[in-house]
């Protein structure tokens, strides 16, 4: 594999932006991986296993997940040492845009609602069952694991095995990570009709494209703040349009 693409060798390398990338050894990826983990085991207490069995089986899931996302990632993508005042202004671009993003989704959705009725009260019922820690914490947190940690590095990873040419490898692992993404959202409200199918879909690749790119250039905990601000300003609006 080509240096380009994101090999390790001496510790450094360029993604497919050409952004220079230092490569991240074992112990910052364990690190990563373990801090990522914790999050999850204790987000994820199922409240009628009271031996705390939820949490263990969640936790464990998501250190695996993590540290097969988080080298994969690896191979095709090391993430830059950056500074904490740029840490700082990336996670307020990422603050910016998941609330520019948040009102967009919900005009998508008022918009799909007041063309069927049907869609309107499965999106009231939908909605209402997400508590904010779920909406805002637990979901961003759980999908962006899934879908960007997991689904798009080992995308990448597996697309790298056949080409060398960083853009195709990126390009491909963000298409497919999106669309899952996009399907996915179908089901989360129950199956509706063309236009409910047809709008979920739509809407939430796009939200997949942008989260996978800034997963991509900026890291995880970027799309995270991005995901959790989209669906907050979605909850605290939402009671004005439904």
């Amino acid at each position: 594999m080509s240096e380009e693409v994101g090999s390790t060798q001496g510790g450094l390398s360029r993604g497919p932006t050409g952004e220079a990338a230092v490569a991240r050894p074992w112990s910052a990826r364990l690190l990563a991986a373990g801090a990522i983990a914790i999050a999850v085991l204790l987000l994820l207490y199922f409240p009628d296993r009271t031996d705390g069995s939820g949490a263990l089986l969640g936790g464990l899931s998501a250190l695996i997940a993590s540290m097969l996302g988080l080298a994969a990632l690896a191979q095709c993508r090391p993430m830059p040492h950056r500074k904490s005042a740029e840490h700082l202004r990336l996670a307020g671009l990422s603050l910016g845009l998941g609330v520019a993003f948040g009102v967009a989704n919900l005009g998508a959705n008022y918009g799909m609602a007041t063309a069927d009725s049907a869609i309107y009260e499965q999106m009231v019922a939908r909605w209402s069952r997400f508590s904010p820690l779920s909406a805002v914490v637990k979901g961003p947190i759980m999908e962006e694991i899934v879908f960007r940690l997991g689904l798009l590095s080992g995308t990448a990873w597996l697309t790298a095995r056949f080409t060398d040419n960083p853009r195709t490898i990126f390009h491909v692992a963000l298409g497919l990570s999106a669309l899952t993404f996009g399907i996915a959202h179908i089901f989360y409200g129950g199956v509706g009709g063309p236009t409910y199918m047809t709008g979920m879909a739509l809407k939430s690749s796009i939200a997949g494209l942008l989260l996978g790119w800034m997963f991509w250039r900026w890291g995880l905990p970027y799309a995270i703040v991005c995901h959790s601000a989209a669906n907050g300003i979605h909850l605290l609006l939402e009671p004005f349009l439904f």
